[in-house]
């Protein structure tokens, strides 16, 4: 069975972790650390917190950013925020990222047992239903919501992605239902849907409209982030 979730609380301790994991954080760790490797970073690291990110920044030699948000916005002595278009190659080529955000990478976290997970998005939409169509295992999809909360955009990459995918021999979860139904009354219209999402609001009341749109364009990238030994790389 597709099993989705559309928040972290809501996931299980007891899932088998055998099978493969997309995390769906859609404004905009997802979509942010595949423009990081995209653009040349070596590797982005995952920290749960500042103290955290502070304390793995201090074990690596070399060059190391660290990149991250708290309610959307830069944290303060971070050299990077969370937009996709931060990440240019002129800042992040050759060098570990190490990345915090308010909500995806702590639910990244929550998958540290697990040996296939990767970052899906709808910047890297056709890469993210490989990853999970080359499994004999179906896929757990993991939406990040906003603040342990149901975020519009995050249901409807998910449902976007189940659309896609090979269809399950044991169906689908109902979460999983019904965020598929859900596309499929939004029809061509579900960017807008996403865009008008509460968070898509947010951002763009703060001046990161370029960001929604970014994070709303499908397949810019051939790749997607995934879990190699402790770091994300392109997969």
């Amino acid at each position: 069975m597709i099993d989705l979730f559309f928040t972290p609380a809501g996931i299980p301790e007891d899932l088998d972790r055998n099978r493969p994991v997309l995390i769906l954080d859609i404004f905009r760790a997802s979509t942010t650390i595949t423009a990081a490797l995209a653009a040349g970073a070596r590797e982005v690291l995952i920290a749960g917190s500042r103290a955290e990110a502070s304390h793995m920044k201090s074990r690596l030699d070399g060059k190391v950013l660290l990149a991250g948000e708290r309610d959307g916005l830069k944290i303060e002595g971070y050299d990077l925020g969370n937009s996709p278009l931060e990440m240019t190659p002129e800042k992040v080529s050759g060098r570990t990222v190490i990345f915090d955000s308010t909500n995806g990478t702590k639910l990244a976290r929550q998958f540290d047992a697990f040996e296939q997970v990767a970052f899906g998005s709808l910047v890297s939409l056709s890469a993210t239903i490989a990853f999970a169509a080359k499994s004999k295992d179906d896929p757990i999809i993991a939406c990040a919501g906003r603040l342990g909360t149901f975020s519009g955009e995050d249901a409807l990459a998910a449902g976007l992605l189940i659309s896609r995918l090979p269809k399950s021999g044991t169906g689908l979860n109902d979460a999983a239902l019904f965020a598929l139904r859900l596309v499929e009354q939004t029809g061509n219209q579900w960017r807008d849907w996403a865009a008008d999402s509460f968070h898509g609001r947010y951002l763009q009341s703060i001046g990161c409209a370029a960001d929604v749109d970014f994070c709303l364009t499908i397949d810019r990238y051939d790749f997607m982030p995934v879990k190699h030994e402790e770091a994300f790389i392109r997969g």
